[in-house]
């Protein structure tokens, strides 16, 4: 049976937050900024240990890492840390609101965020979209959607899926080749 990874990002080793805060303080401090410093130091953490770490600089300094980084930093990069700063599900909120925000809808994100979290990652992210926007994520994605692409996102957010559920490799072959007979190898699409 195939190895089953549940993402690739893991804590670093011999994690010091104090250290850390320390360092990314000393990288913004003076004139011009040490952006290499920033990038190694963040991207070689978890998301769990980013926010302990801007926590330890709080404490340090009295000051707000994420607002720091931001007066420090410029464009897309600056986009990016700040992406990388964020709690996955507020950072996941975010997103989903900017996938239907507006005219047109991002399908690659709702797919990619909906499909991919687990039922208690789905809760967490539901409770913070109407908690930031005052809106429910399913109204404004029904609101955005149609069809069976919307029916299976609803199905999705519905949050009831069996976390540790087994994989049926057999299964999994089985239901490719009848997705492929009913779209690829016809004229048209079996829905």
């Amino acid at each position: 049976m195939a190895q089953v990874l549940r993402g690739t990002v893991t804590d670093f080793p011999g994690f010091d937050e104090r250290a850390d805060a320390e360092t990314l303080w000393k990288a913004m401090k003076g004139l011009g900024t040490d952006e290499e410093s920033i990038l190694t130091l963040l991207t070689s953490h978890s998301n769990a240990q980013r926010q302990e770490i801007a926590v330890a600089f709080k404490t340090l300094f009295g000051r707000d890492l994420l607002d720091d980084l931001k007066s420090e930093l410029t464009g897309k990069f600056e986009k990016l840390i700040v992406a990388l700063m964020k709690p996955s599900r507020l950072y996941d909120a975010y997103e989903l609101k900017h996938a239907v925000k507006g005219s047109g809808t991002d399908e690659k994100v709702l797919t990619e965020i909906i499909a991919s979290r687990t039922p208690e990652e789905l809760r967490a992210i539901k409770q913070v979209y109407e908690e930031e926007y005052g809106s429910s994520l399913e109204d404004d994605v029904v609101g955005d959607t149609s069809g069976y692409y919307q029916r299976m996102l609803v199905v999705l957010l519905q949050a009831n899926r069996d976390p540790d559920a087994r994989i049926d490799e057999a299964q999994v072959e089985q239901d490719a080749q009848a997705l492929f007979q009913a779209g690829e190898l016809k004229w048209g699409t079996d829905e």
